[in-house]
């Protein structure tokens, strides 16, 4: 407990932070804008070519998914993320280093010039990337045994049904491995914030008392030893502060665009406008709260530094320092603020231009039924392609695995313990085994009579009806996939109103290999290099990585670009104005609904709902 006196203490302390943030925010925020511009030009080019050199080192154009994590687990793979996260550290360290920096010098009763900080800042980079090296590397060997233990519980408990089943159901099994995951990642927490709160004093040590990279987290243990547990405290208080106000920021958030998305109605339109102002608050207020975090926290280093080590000497800053204080940047003539302000508007004005022209204002975009219209029947069921073509979808997306006795099966997961509540695993059962299961009920009492359709089946079902995607799933039980499902499609005579796609790399080339006049696709969540490059007709990804640039570099190549999974209407009008050739959806009739209001739509509604996109929420009419 603290006693009255060390009360006294930490609020006066606590008072002359806040007070020095209060005189001097300004500065910072200056700072914080040009650091982190000046990180986006350094250090984004850095980066590009880390990951040109993994995928060299690879042997391949480009990596996706499985290949990512079976190469990250390799020696080389390892290295390479070493140094990847040591360089994005460099990046985060950087910045705090700059406004640490610069609290010393206000603290210190100097002005400061921002030029020479930049140019003192880029001096620093090589010793900031060291230190920020070994730090990862050492967190990294503190951090591998409890992560081993996390993973070896995920094995033991969670491995014995498809991952699918334990996500959606979440048995008590979920909770007891999900309960130990958490123990063995809190326990790490806390090694690593004690770790942590040694190394505050290493920035200032690193920039103000110019010590090598190699010595100054041993020096900053030994100096902060004394006031390791309120170091500590103070650190998870901040983190909890920033933690806590982003998520009441964001919990306000799903709050407002529940209460305003009603408001529009069905208008499309309306909603974008909406979402648009809420989205402009939601940025400004993130923004807002990094930043004063970033300062208090630079603030309360170079106090705690002052406190635990001694002035030893003149501190070699002569380069940031300008003689005389109040001063230099932020004395901005009427002329010099009223040619920023012309600047700023011609850059956006610019900006602004870019995107209009860039909008294809003709949708071209195909409505494709994830496992047909999954939200409202069981998913991979002949009902859910039946409602997929009531409502208009121009495809249905299904899955299909092999079964002990060789037939071809319309299912996602390796077994059926989600969909049937058997655990069952598709590889080692027979069709007949596998049609004993009711796979509706789960979804609805009225679908009891579904069962897991053969690919034949449902092909027949959707001849000349509506166009079909095939996945090809891989649990490492498969013995002819490839082949089998092809002379299913043209036993149906379907060769033209199908295409196949498929998470591996290797299936896509067979499949390719074996029918080279077919659409055959990869599928990919994440993706290093440039994947166009790869043997393939059609891409289909994640949606958050569908930037208007990749999808036009697709474009360029000659192929086409699917997106998954789209659900509310914000995010599936801005896919269709970026340009995407499919989305992949669990509401088709939704999609087809947001797809002929935006005929409607004019240049600047399009916008709007574009930037609207960005605010990550789901919007309440996507729930329905």
């Amino acid at each position: 407990m603290l006693t009255e006196q060390s009360r006294i203490g930490v609020l006066q302390e606590v008072r002359e932070v806040i007070e020095a943030f209060s005189l001097n925010w300004k500065l910072f925020l200056g700072i914080h804008v040009v650091v982190n511009v000046l990180s986006l030009l350094v250090f984004t080019p850095l980066f590009t070519v880390l990951l040109g050199w993994l995928v060299l080192t690879s042997g391949q154009v480009a990596l996706t998914d499985e290949d990512i994590l079976f190469f990250i687990l390799s020696p080389t793979g390892m290295l390479v993320m070493l140094v990847a996260g040591a360089l994005y550290t460099t990046v985060v360290v950087f910045q705090q280093a700059a406004m640490v920096t610069a609290a010393f010098v206000v603290k210190s009763g100097h002005a400061i010039s921002i030029p020479g900080l930049g140019h003192y800042m880029m001096v620093k980079f090589l010793p900031l990337f060291r230190l920020a090296a070994q730090m990862v590397g050492r967190t990294a060997l503190i951090a591998a045994p409890f992560l081993a233990a996390a993973a070896w519980i995920y094995v033991s408990f969670l491995t014995e049904f498809d991952i699918n089943y334990y996500i959606t159901d979440r048995p008590p099994v979920f909770w007891w491995a999900g309960g130990l995951i958490s123990l063995c990642l809190l326990a790490m927490a806390a090694v690593l914030l004690r770790v942590f709160s040694g190394w505050v004093l290493a920035l200032p040590l690193l920039l103000l008392n110019n010590e090598r990279p190699g010595r100054v987290l041993q020096m900053s243990r030994k100096a902060s030893i004394s006031m390791r547990f309120s170091i500590a405290l103070t650190l998870l208080t901040l983190f909890l502060l920033n933690a806590g106000l982003l998520g009441f920021v964001s919990f306000l958030a799903d709050l407002t665009v529940d209460g305003v998305v009603p408001l529009a109605g069905e208008s499309l339109k309306v909603m974008a406008y909406l979402l648009g102002a809420l989205l402009i608050v939601w940025l400004l207020t993130n923004v807002a709260i990094t930043f004063f975090s970033n300062s208090i926290l630079s603030l309360i280093i170079i106090h705690m530094f002052a406190q635990l080590v001694p002035a030893s000497g003149e501190w070699r800053l002569d380069e940031v320092l300008t003689s005389t204080p109040g001063t230099g940047f932020w004395r901005l003539s009427a002329a010099k603020l009223a040619g920023l302000v012309v600047l700023v508007s011609l850059v956006a004005g610019l900006a602004i231009s870019i995107t209009i022209n860039g909008l294809d204002l003709e949708d071209h975009t195909m409505v494709v039924a994830h496992r047909g219209a999954s939200a409202n029947a069981p998913e991979n069921t002949l009902a859910a392609m039946e409602l997929a073509i009531s409502k208009g979808a121009d495809w249905v997306e299904i899955d299909v695995q092999e079964t002990r006795d060789g037939e071809v099966v319309v299912i996602h997961d390796s077994d059926l313990k989600k969909i049937g509540g058997s655990g069952r695993k598709v590889f080692e059962s027979t069709l007949a085994e596998l049609q004993s299961v009711d796979i509706g009920s789960w979804k609805d009492p009225s679908f009891s009579d579904q069962r897991i359709p053969t690919l034949q089946q449902l092909l027949e079902l959707c001849k000349d009806r509506i166009k079909v995607v095939i996945e090809l799933k891989y649990y490492g039980q498969e013995e002819r996939l490839e082949e089998r499902v092809a002379s299913i499609v043209e036993a149906v005579g379907m060769q033209d109103q199908i295409a196949i796609m498929s998470l591996s790399y290797p299936a896509v080339q067979k499949m390719k290999s074996i029918r080279p006049q077919w659409q055959v696709g990869l599928l990919a969540s994440v993706s290093i290099g440039d994947i166009t490059r790869l043997e393939a007709d059609f891409f289909a990804v994640n949606a958050n990585f569908a930037s208007r640039a990749f999808i036009k570099h697709v474009h360029s190549r000659g192929k086409k670009l699917l997106v998954w999974t789209v659900n509310d209407p914000i995010s599936m009008s801005a896919m269709m104005s970026k340009g995407v050739d499919g989305i992949i959806t669990d509401k088709p009739q939704l999609a087809v609904s947001i797809r002929q209001e935006r005929a409607e739509l004019g240049v600047h509604e399009r916008i709007m709902i574009q930037l609207a996109s960005f605010i990550g929420k789901e919007p309440a009419r996507a729930k329905q």
